[in-house]
């Protein structure tokens, strides 16, 4: 059987589809239950297609974890619609959006899966780099009311914090974490913004 070929125009079709389907089915089996056949079958290609995009079903997942992050500044970006910056209503609707929407890949990630996913992260230099990739900086400069004596890093770290959080549940009374994380949310608001 001949080897097919993609352009690129088929290969960004390809991978936008796994990543798609790949969120999909993490969110209804969970990760360790979505195997590389089932993204495959869901995105109708065969699965050694899937290892030229991913070398392993890990490498897969921080880059859906990247897709999604992608899609979330796409989103800021709508809610900016041209404007220097959101109000802060919006940037609180934003920020709350990042760990609870649906999409949140954070909420189908277990503790083992974040281990698992670790070494891919720390060997593709996300760990360090997305603690300095500037994006806190971009958000407190497009919020309205920031407290100019908060510190993007504090920012960054409530919100890894309640990733973390999320991604952890097992570990900690699921029947409350949304009211911990409601109060987490709420002294995130009061450090960045004034008068909060």
């Amino acid at each position: 059987m001949p080897i097919r070929v993609f352009d690129e125009e088929e290969k960004n079709i390809i991978r936008k589809k796994m990543l798609d389907e790949g969120m999909e089915l993490i969110k209804k089996y969970g990760l360790t239950h979505t195997s590389v056949v089932k993204i495959t079958n869901a995105a109708g290609i065969g699965k050694s297609t899937f290892y030229n995009f991913f070398t392993s079903k890990e490498v897969f997942v921080v880059e859906l974890i990247q897709y999604e992050r992608r899609r979330m500044m796409d989103y800021f970006h709508q809610i900016l619609h041209g404007r220097e910056r959101i109000t802060v209503s919006e940037a609180k609707d934003f920020l709350q959006k990042i760990i609870f929407h649906q999409d949140s890949i954070y909420q189908y990630l277990t503790e083992q899966d974040m281990e698992m996913l670790y070494p891919v992260m720390e060997e593709q230099g996300l760990i360090q780099s997305d603690l300095q990739s500037g994006t806190p900086e971009f958000l407190f400069e497009h919020f309205e009311g920031i407290n100019p004596k908060a510190d993007t890093k504090v920012f960054t770290n409530f919100l890894r914090i309640m990733a973390l959080a999320v991604s952890q549940k097992d570990a900690l009374h699921a029947d409350v974490l949304d009211e911990n994380l409601e109060m987490m949310f709420e002294t995130m608001f009061a450090y960045i913004f004034i008068n909060q």
